[in-house]
């Protein structure tokens, strides 16, 4: 067999291949984490705005039921341990018609050093007025 034929192939990366490979990762994975930390805040918000909203729906239906309307505008904070972050508010005003109230329910919460709410209107006949 004729050696000086035979060329010997080295497989394998170069240096600039690794260095370019390097630099490329490090600008894409700061990129791609600032953008799993912005989606991952988002969920959050989300999450909590959905929890505020059924808890709202939930204290207006029983202050509907119960007429608790009638005796104004009243404030609280829910029962549930898993919902302590929660506060309710209800305002009731006079409407433009007569006999006609607005009751407001609104549910706020502390996220990121920020006051959060949410409000529900409704309006309901008043028959004693």
């Amino acid at each position: 067999m004729n050696t000086k034929n035979f060329k010997t192939r080295h497989s394998g990366f170069t240096l600039m291949e690794i260095l370019a490979a390097l630099l490329l990762v490090g600008l894409v994975l700061p990129a791609a984490m600032k953008g799993v930390s912005v989606v991952t805040v988002l969920a959050s918000d989300s999450a909590r705005r959905y929890e505020a909203l059924d808890l709202a729906e939930t204290k207006l239906a029983e202050v509907l039921l119960q007429e608790d309307w009638q005796s104004g505008s009243a404030s609280g904070t829910f029962d549930e341990e898993q919902y302590e972050d929660y506060n309710w508010t209800l305002e009731v005003s006079d409407w433009i018609t007569a006999g006609i109230k607005e009751v407001n329910v609104a549910v706020t919460w502390q996220q990121r050093n920020r006051t959060r709410d949410i409000t529900l209107t409704t309006l309901v006949y008043d028959s004693d007025s």
